[in-house]
């Protein structure tokens, strides 16, 4: 089981408690290659890596090649184990711009983008797609192939079209078509939250690997079930304790306004669905120092809530 790069969630703090609890394959937060070359200061946190980390790579973002290949001189200093190209974001901004999930229905562009990676990339070349359509697998199968031939090692495959977003069925018929056809490793993407839904699309997909992402935030527990299906659920105590260990690493890494302004979305990951008053879940708007946030981890822990 991999960890999706995630924009906006999978810094060294988030992959430090999945790795915790049994993650080892992890991605950094999408960076953009223009972020990179103009080194935007908030790149410089995307791209850290932690010196107890055994396994890491980055995903980059750009739909212009001369940008890409400025980028990875620019991240000669950085140590990953694989350098993943983005053609699955589905965000508006970036697919008007050309880039993520629009480069599917202009292939010849990817493979140019993708040569300049294979080509120059200190280390291996991976790429993330989504589907082109959701009965015919086809589209997607010629694009996948196409990749391959450009020379990616291994290809993560979402299971939705772009104007799914994250709604709607996963359709792994249309991964399993592409599994079958490739030699290279194909990653199922997709839905998974739990035990259950990882089974399903391993499955259906007939792909041995598999990528977690939403379902791991908030969730770093989310591997150890899929290690063993007898593990217990976190405790009441144990979530308080990972939740404000998280917490504290990006104070430490962002400082404290930043860290905790990144941080009010982590907090409500972790009590959202597992019984924590909604009362309790609407202070954590109003959390802009530590202190505060010290009073508030006393409250949750005060609550006494132990989830089923």
């Amino acid at each position: 089981m991999l960890l999706a790069p995630l924009a906006g969630y999978t810094d060294l703090p988030f992959r430090r408690q999945c790795r915790k609890f049994g993650c080892y394959y992890a991605f950094t937060p999408l960076v953009e290659a223009g972020s990179v070359v103009y080194r935007n200061p908030r790149s410089s946190n995307i791209l850290l890596r932690g010196d107890d980390e055994p396994w890491l790579g980055i995903q980059i973002l750009s739909a212009k090649p001369p940008l890409l290949l400025e980028a990875v001189e620019r991240l000669s200093d950085y140590t990953y184990d694989v350098i993943d190209f983005n053609m699955g974001c589905f965000v508006p901004k970036v697919v008007k711009r050309g880039a993520g999930a629009a480069l599917m229905e202009k292939p010849d562009l990817a493979l140019r983008c993708l040569d300049r990676l294979v080509v120059t990339a200190p280390w291996p070349v991976t790429a993330k797609i989504r589907i082109l359509d959701t009965v015919d697998p086809k589209p997607t199968v010629d694009v996948a192939r196409r990749l391959e031939n450009c020379g990616i090692r291994a290809l993560t495959i979402h299971g939705r079209h772009r104007s799914q977003g994250y709604s709607g069925e996963v359709s792994a018929s249309i991964i399993s078509a592409v599994h079958s056809e490739l030699k290279i490793p194909v990653i199922a993407n997709g839905g998974v939250f739990d035990r259950e839904s990882a089974d399903e699309l391993r499955h259906r997909s007939g792909c041995s690997r598999l990528m977690a992402a939403r379902g791991a935030i908030g969730n770093p527990w989310i591997f150890r079930e899929l290690a063993d299906s007898a593990a217990d659920k976190p405790a009441h105590k144990e979530i308080c304790e990972v939740m404000r260990e998280h917490v504290l690493e990006m104070i430490e890494i962002y400082g404290e306004k930043a860290g905790l302004r990144n941080a009010r979305k982590i907090i409500l990951a972790y009590l959202v669905g597992r019984g924590y008053p909604r009362k309790l879940r609407a202070q954590v708007s109003a959390i802009v120092n530590r202190n505060q946030f010290e009073d508030f981890y006393r409250l949750v822990c005060q609550s006494g809530i132990c989830p089923d």
